[in-house]
């Protein structure tokens, strides 16, 4: 397993910028956008039956579970985005609010991080400029959102 000291956690400018929406829908639509390489990382949260779901699909990323003795560091889950995974995981964030569900989540395709949503279910999600227009724009529109360019910080 290899570890995550490596990724990035956000994506950055020049990017895409997605308005919030809803996590359910999102996660329904994800199949979509990901490609069969991408694993769907989701920190912070605390649902047990999410947890212990996302455990039994680990990736070939390793889960950050040890919060420290003051259990400051929120839980970091890595789980391989396909069609059965988030089938299970839309299913269990249709009864959860979004915080019981995640704080922040990304998704990586491969080694490089593609998508970043930080602070659900109110801050923006931002997406890589390397990807392709005509995917994001059908996915924006399966989510019945637009998206914009985001040139450069601030």
């Amino acid at each position: 397993m290899h570890t995550s000291k490596t990724l990035q956690t956000q994506v950055d400018p020049p990017c895409w910028e997605i308005p919030p929406c809803d996590l359910t829908e999102f996660i329904s639509q994800l199949g979509t956008f990901a490609t069969a390489e991408s694993v769907l990382c989701l920190e912070g949260g605390n649902a047990a039956d999410v947890e212990s779901y996302l455990q039994a699909r680990p990736s070939h990323i390793e889960n950050e579970t040890k919060q420290g003795f003051l259990k400051m560091r929120p839980k970091t889950f890595y789980m391989p985005i396909t069609r059965e995974n988030l089938r299970g995981l839309g299913d269990l964030s249709e009864i959860h609010a979004e915080p019981e569900v995640c704080d922040n989540l990304r998704v990586y395709d491969g080694e490089y991080i593609i998508l970043s949503w930080h602070d659900l279910p109110s801050d923006p999600i931002y997406v890589a400029s390397t990807v392709n227009e005509a995917a994001l724009k059908k996915f924006c529109e399966a989510l019945g959102c637009g998206y914009l360019f985001r040139g450069s910080a601030g």
